[in-house]
């Protein structure tokens, strides 16, 4: 009999299952649809669409806005720091008047150390075929560059005003300006938590950016100590948040931390729209009443500050073939906008926990023991989930004449893995914090999931 439930008495573990099968194919060439395999995954759009679905064109309550303008203002600091000219944006909103005046420009300080994972780019140009038949090679021995003797030990940088005006978007459905919305009118300031964090805690805004509010919420469900642990005020009214520094290990297929901190100082302005000001425009703490997920995302968005060169090089290249032009990679919120990839959301949890993660690929034929490929992908999700791993997926995209997916699913969505009940039914989140779908049966997910997933190793 095929075993149910891996790793309870009786039944072999996922660990023992791979064992026995390797055992029994040590002679042969082993099927790549044995077990669910990690992968690099594809880039967006031509090399693999990226979820992005907006959660502003389903909300009838959506702020609209009449005109508004960008400003990136963004500092980083270091122990070893080279002067550059910063990107500039047309105007700058006036917080204390709450007037827009022209910006004077900008500088930034640009680190010569590695900043967040420079490999996730790389990852996530190349298929898994392309890794198997040498191109994993070429990752090794990048990987294999020993870190220099005078890379700073901690990365520091300040998080001003970013891009956050897609100016490929919608006029009326982009901010007006930026505010201080976690300001209260009677002179105090939404508390960053109440109680333990939760994913009901975090809602996905006007931003296209439902793979890093999914990824939030996981991890505020699944590990809320490492929510706790990576931010908090500061005695000058900002906020800091400490993410770990990642590197892409090609020997392991994953993302671990670096042992590096990266500590940014969050200043309070969040984009609003002038018809809701005391409202974030983006991931919204709702009526929970706390400050930590519209903190946390703009620490996300302005992360890439802490880019080497070489990985803004590489997000420059990735964006010409995602766009099809040669213009500049948008930045700051406006690059969240733009939607993320599995190993985005892969680097993402392991910044935010300081553990391993991976990309799993969906098995596609039956196992050593019998089990076919939805009861592999149930097991594996029980198991995951048994240990307290979050796990990210993304739904497909509609086909031709298909008007929507089933189960009250939305095309090109992130989502979280939240539950298999009993009877097996797959359980997801929907970062919405409403439309959430219907249980899925294992044909039904993986009818309508892309064939892959994140989640802590």
């Amino acid at each position: 009999m095929p075993p149910d439930r891996p790793g309870v008495e009786g039944y072999p573990s996922r660990a023992e299952s791979k064992r026995v099968a390797a055992e029994a194919n040590k002679d042969i060439k082993p099927p790549s649809d044995l077990a669910p395999q990690p992968v690099m995954d594809k880039t967006a759009y031509s090399l693999g669409k990226s979820e992005q679905h907006d959660a502003g064109t389903e909300q009838s309550d959506a702020p609209r806005k009449q005109d508004g303008v960008s400003d990136t203002q963004a500092t980083i600091d270091t122990q070893a720091t080279v002067d550059v000219t910063g990107r500039d944006g047309a105007n700058a909103a006036d917080v204390e008047d709450d007037h827009d005046r022209p910006a004077e420009g900008g500088e930034f300080t640009a680190i010569s150390g590695d900043g967040l994972s420079e490999d996730v780019a790389l990852a996530a140009d190349l298929s898994n075929p392309e890794v198997e038949t040498g191109l994993l090679d070429r990752i090794k021995r990048i990987s294999s560059i020993p870190e220099r003797d005078d890379a700073p030990r901690e990365i520091r940088g300040v998080i001003n005003r970013l891009d956050y005006q897609d100016p490929k978007e919608d006029p009326e459905a982009v901010p007006d300006r930026y505010g201080r919305p976690l300001d209260r009118a009677d002179g105090t300031r939404t508390p960053l938590f109440k109680g333990d964090p939760t994913r009901e805690q975090v809602t996905q805004g006007a931003l296209q950016d439902c793979g890093i509010i999914s990824t939030l919420g996981a991890v505020a469900s699944h590990r809320p100590e490492a929510i706790r642990n990576c931010i908090r005020e500061t005695d000058d009214g900002n906020y800091e948040v400490r993410l770990h520094e990642t590197k892409f290990s090609a020997s392991h297929l994953r993302y671990e931390p670096t042992g590096r901190m990266i500590t940014l100082e969050i200043t309070p302005e969040i984009p609003v729209f002038d018809s809701q000001p005391d409202r974030p425009a983006f991931a919204d703490p709702g009526n929970s009443g706390t400050a930590w997920a519209p903190i946390l995302e703009k620490s996300i968005a302005g992360s890439d500050r802490t880019w080497s060169e070489e990985r803004r090089d590489k997000w420059q290249q990735r964006w010409e073939v995602q766009s099809g032009t040669k213009e500049e990679a948008p930045s700051g919120y406006v690059r969240l906008h733009q939607g993320s990839n599995h190993s985005e959301r892969a680097e993402l949890l392991t910044q935010l926990t300081g553990e391993p993660s991976k990309v799993w690929e969906f098995p596609t034929g039956y196992d050593s023991f019998g089990r076919s490929p939805d009861r592999q992908v149930v097991d594996e999700f029980r198991s995951h989930l048994a240990e307290g791993k979050p796990i990210l997926v993304g739904t497909r995209d509609r086909r031709p004449g298909e008007k929507q997916l089933t189960n009250n699913l939305v095309d090109g969505h992130a989502y979280e893995v939240t539950d298999v009940d009993d009877e097996g039914r797959i359980h997801l989140w929907n970062p919405w914090n409403k439309k959430q779908p219907y249980p899925l049966t294992a044909a039904q997910f993986r009818a309508n999931i892309r064939p892959r997933y994140s989640t802590l190793e």
